[in-house]
């Protein structure tokens, strides 16, 4: 029978110590209800897709005042956009200004500028677009019923591009 003693190894060591180092760092998060910032990650996305709904009410009105057809499509589209931002601002916390100063100007917007008139054609593309857009932003959140929310808005806005589609 052997006596001898087995020495734990440096590579041992290290590794359990660093495995102990971010199982201590991991712990000191707090759960969901730490973020070190004013606005939570939810907020963030939230906030995003309301300065999107903004900028396609605006190219809506735009493209009504510039006579875009077919009008009255286009006016029952600018107020569902309108349904929408008003529930993305009623989203956000009571505190929270849904309009921040951090909000990227038009210039950083990619597509035409927001004065520029567009066809329904146009609009069709941004529709899909702003479709596609949801997916990804309704991932970012941790609120179910934020997700839902922007879920929602995106089928409405795949329901837009379809009617658009149609007028075509």
């Amino acid at each position: 029978m052997s006596t001898g003693h087995r020495c734990v190894n440096r590579r041992t060591v290290l590794g359990a110590a660093a495995a102990g180092a971010a199982a201590v760092g991991l712990s000191g998060c707090g759960g969901a209800e730490w973020y070190p910032a004013e606005v939570t990650p939810d907020a963030y996305v939230v906030r995003a897709v309301l300065r999107e709904k903004e900028r396609m009410v605006t190219r809506y009105e735009t493209a009504i005042a510039g006579g875009a057809e077919p009008a009255e499509l286009l006016g029952r589209l600018l107020e569902h956009h309108l349904t929408h931002a008003d529930a993305l601002a009623e989203a956000l916390p009571d505190d929270a200004d849904p309009s921040p100063e951090a909000a990227p100007d038009a210039s950083a917007v990619e597509g035409p500028a927001l004065d520029t008139p567009l066809t329904a054609a146009d609009l069709l593309v941004l529709e899909s677009s702003a479709t596609a857009a949801r997916l990804d932003q309704a991932a970012a959140v941790t609120d179910a019923g934020l997700a839902q929310l922007i879920c929602g808005i995106g089928a409405c806005e795949a329901g837009h591009a379809h009617l658009l589609d149609e007028e075509r």
